[in-house]
């Protein structure tokens, strides 16, 4: 139990929590009863822990170097399990990730995931990272959003709309991810952007990219909404201090710690504009 979580806590609000969010969206957009609402949230939680686990394994098989420089308390350089022994992990439970895919109907979207982190992470050159990441990000998380919905009904307009928009939106701050491990990033020959141009770049740039999210999900997504007013602005107004908040914590506090807590605020900001259909849908 310890490992798994030394394993995947520091992504869960990226990758379990926004699927899990986003199938509860569903299930409340097409009125489904208690009952139901409940299978599909149980389903989506083993679905999305699987969806994390084979990407965090894979990525710390690659890591060891970068973890023992910037996360030293995950299992491999924690001393908890060895790179074959992460090996097994990950072969083991992709069979199991394949087969829920299949149970759920989702099996296009696991195996599109597994794809891409089996590319991104055991198959990609270092120095090729920061080309290879804004596409496989992307991507990834239009499968994540995409199975999420798919639990509950297959995707129609309203579901494509919010899955492409705020994929396409949430990722265009996602490389301030590496101005928090430039260390050992650089020690493994991982080119990533912020080793590239500098952290300040990436800084602005996630600061402008945050301060952009609340309007462009307020237009395209939020107010063709048939809600009412209260709700849209109540939405508006908690996406806004959590994005700008966000923003200009990169700007003005520049520690690693820092650093650390202004990405897990960016993760609460995706989480919270895939909340916000509970409201609006």
């Amino acid at each position: 139990m310890e490992l798994t979580v030394r394993m995947l806590g520091d992504n869960a609000t990226a990758a379990i929590a926004p699927g899990i969010l986003f199938t509860a969206v569903a299930s409340h957009h097409y009125h489904l009863d208690a009952t139901a609402t409940a299978k599909n949230l149980a389903a989506s939680a083993l679905l999305f822990f699987f969806y994390l686990y084979v990407c965090d394994a894979s990525n710390q098989i690659s890591g060891v170097a970068e973890d023992q420089t910037n996360k030293p308390y995950r299992p491999i350089p924690a001393g908890m399990t060895t790179v074959q022994g992460m090996h097994r992990r990950l072969w083991g439970a992709m069979p199991v990730y394949t087969l829920l895919g299949w149970l759920t109907g989702t099996l296009p979207w696991v195996v599109l995931w597994q794809v891409i982190v089996v590319t991104l992470n055991l198959w990609s050159p270092p120095r090729y990272y920061f080309l290879a990441k804004p596409v496989v990000t992307f991507t990834g998380t239009v499968a994540q959003l995409a199975a999420a919905w798919s639990l509950v009904h297959p995707l129609d307009a309203v579901g494509w709309k919010w899955v492409i928009v705020i994929a396409a939106t949430l990722n265009l701050p996602l490389s301030f991810e590496d101005v928090r491990d430039m260390d050992g990033d650089n020690r493994i020959g991982r080119r990533t952007l912020a080793l590239i141009i500098g952290d300040r770049p990436v800084r602005i740039w996630f600061a402008l990219s945050m301060a952009a999210v609340p309007p462009i999900l307020h237009f395209f997504v939020y107010a063709p909404t048939s809600t009412s007013t209260f709700s849209l602005v109540m939405v508006d107004i908690a996406l806004a201090a959590l994005s700008w908040t966000t923003a200009i914590r990169a700007l003005t506090i520049h520690t690693v710690k820092a650093d650390r807590t202004t990405y897990l605020m960016y993760t609460y900001a995706y989480c919270l504009s895939l909340t916000a259909g509970l409201a609006l849908l």
